[in-house]
């Protein structure tokens, strides 16, 4: 299961594994453009990308998670 929290400081929204809660596997940040939210996946294939809208950017990180974490899982797919 992957949980999230968001930096007071910075406003950056970091997902973590329950196994490992204090070792960050991918974050959401705003970028320098208005609604621009730039997500990362810390894992091996360390993919990223930008959508406009904070949701659609975390839903992008948690596809390439459960990719990582499952090479042969199809996004929308059990």
């Amino acid at each position: 299961m992957i949980t999230k929290r968001r930096c007071p400081h910075t406003g950056v929204v970091n997902f973590y594994e329950n196994a490992e809660p204090l070792l960050a596997v991918g974050s959401v940040s705003t970028g320098t453009k208005p609604a621009h939210y730039i997500w990362r996946s810390y894992l091996e294939d360390r993919v990223a990308g930008v959508a406009g809208d904070i949701a659609i950017a975390e839903a992008h990180l948690r596809d390439a998670i459960a990719r990582a974490q499952h090479p042969h899982h199809v996004a929308g797919h059990p």
